[in-house]
């Protein structure tokens, strides 16, 4: 957990209390210093990594009491330690372990790490072309209906269309002769002998009489005036209306299509006024373009999917021959530790092949194969190997890793399985070699492994009523005198037990 690794409420105790996991590690600083600058952390020879998770299962990191993410403080453990469990022994079955072993070993890591970027581009370029190609796909299933309905609106002339007045033309042209008719009567409602017009005349004559006799009947004579004026305009007018007014069948027959048209486009459309099939035509020319945009986006996509397969072909190539290059060397260690670890006559391969496609981890498939006795053929690792044979396989990889990685610290969990007797001691004497170099700690059950060590702790559980606690404590020369005894024969060991156990220690 202080490592980096997921953390949730589950681990907590008490769920009522916080959980705080602290530890300290030397960092020297010509290592180190890179980092601390890199992400500006405060740089201590000791630097002190603490996680701590709430009640709600909410985690937060901090290196040298700033706070990290958890990326930054997992890039720092890979620097700090190793920690390989007992179930970590299958992961040495796997393609991408046994790559990852190579890669380790030839010091690699910059170059695949360019070439993932390379490749998580690959990836991303192949995505867009496949989300374009399925909108096109989309697009051009509509392109032929949306064409269509865009030439129909195109056509529809509708900047020009005014349905309020092309209906009101159509009303006078339908009713032309009936309008005549009733002009020409209204007109003669004003003019001739006993019309409106006439009458007025006379009567403005006998005004104008009664003005003349007193001035109080002037202004009588001025309204009857401007009602004589008002008359005629009001007949004018009705005649100039009427008069080019004719019946006209074939703009009848115009107006009526186009106007058919036009309701039959809104009614197609459910729009209510022309403005919205504007709109609705504007929005189809924008789709149609947009048909045209993918072609030339495709196009440009497929240009960049080119470069970035050439991009992950050329880097994979460089990862591929690094590969190459220290396969030999890295069978050769290997098997000198195995010969050390009572596998005298174990032979290792790494059969590197060139991959069908590029997967994350390169251009390359690996199988490791072992032939674990004289003339028997080189087999896959999972079908020739036993537990013991693996966990022991296991440790000289992880030893050749160890050493070429720089950690400060490994830990071992029950690496030992399936090992016992003269092999464990060589198992142990192995582990004392890699702790030259660095700090080892090992769990174990093997009593020749736990005399081995320079400082021995005890782990063990502790039930109380209030539930059970595991403590770990460190043991002086006569405890673990004990301890080992107890390892070889049980509670209460006998004198020879004590004995054997002294005779580890020495």
């Amino acid at each position: 957990m202080v490592l980096g690794e997921r953390a949730d409420s589950k681990v907590l105790f008490s769920r009522d209390k916080k959980c705080v996991v602290e530890a300290c590690f030397e960092t020297p600083k010509a290592e180190f210093e890179p980092f601390f600058s890199k992400y500006d952390l405060d740089y201590e020879i000791h630097t002190v990594v603490r996680r701590e998770i709430n009640k709600a299962g909410k985690s937060r990191a901090f290196v040298n009491d700033t706070p990290v993410n958890l990326s930054q403080l997992k890039e720092l453990a890979d620097h700090l330690i190793d920690i390989h469990s007992q179930h970590q022994t299958l992961l040495i079955r796997r393609n991408d372990f046994q790559l990852a072993v190579v890669d380790s070993f030839a010091k690699s890591a910059k170059i695949k790490l360019e070439y993932q970027k390379e490749y998580d581009q690959l990836l991303a370029t192949r995505n867009t072309l496949e989300e374009l190609e399925k909108k096109n796909a989309k697009a051009r299933a509509e392109l032929d209906y949306n064409q269509f309905q865009a030439n129909e609106l195109q056509s529809a002339n509708l900047e020009q269309a005014d349905l309020g007045s092309m209906e009101a033309e159509l009303v006078l042209l339908n009713n032309a002769e009936s309008l005549k008719e009733l002009a020409i009567k209204f007109s003669s409602g004003f003019s001739g002998e006993g019309a409106v017009l006439m009458e007025l005349s006379e009567l403005k004559n006998v005004a104008d009489k009664l003005s003349d006799i007193s001035p109080e009947f002037s202004t009588l004579t001025e309204r009857l005036s401007s009602a004589v004026i008002e008359l005629k305009d009001i007949a004018e007018e009705v005649e100039s209306k009427t008069v080019q007014l004719e019946f006209d069948p074939v703009r009848i027959e115009t107006l009526s299509e186009q106007l058919n048209e036009l309701n039959g486009l809104l009614y197609k459309h459910n729009k209510t006024a022309v403005s919205d099939l504007i709109q609705l035509r504007t929005e189809l020319e924008c789709s149609l373009d947009y048909v045209d945009d993918l072609h030339s986006k495709i196009d440009s996509v497929k240009m960049d999917l080119n470069v970035a397969e050439q991009r992950v072909q050329h880097v994979g190539s460089q990862l591929s021959m690094a590969r190459e290059g220290a396969i030999v060397n890295l069978q050769k260690g290997i098997e000198i530790l195995l010969s050390q670890l009572s596998m005298t006559d174990a032979r290792i391969r790494f059969n590197l092949e060139k991959a069908q496609q590029p997967t994350r981890s390169g251009l390359d498939n690996i199988e490791l194969l072992v032939s674990l006795n004289i003339g028997s053929e080189f087999q896959s690792i999972d079908r020739s190997a036993s537990g013991g044979e693996l966990s022991r396989i296991m440790l000289a990889l992880k030893t050749i890793l160890s050493e070429g990685a720089g950690l400060q610290t490994i830990v071992f969990d029950e690496i030992d399985t399936g090992v016992s007797g003269e092999i464990a001691n060589q198992v142990a004497d192995l582990m004392g070699r890699i702790s030259q170099k660095m700090q080892v700690i090992t769990i174990t059950h093997l009593p020749q492994l736990a005399a081995k060590g320079r400082q021995h702790y005890k782990v063990f559980k502790e039930s109380k009523d209030d539930g059970t606690n595991t403590k770990i404590v460190p043991l002086n020369r006569d405890e673990r005198l004990v301890e080992i005894a107890e390892m070889l024969s049980g509670k209460n060991p006998s004198e020879a037990a004590v004995q054997n156990a002294r005779e580890l220690l020495n």
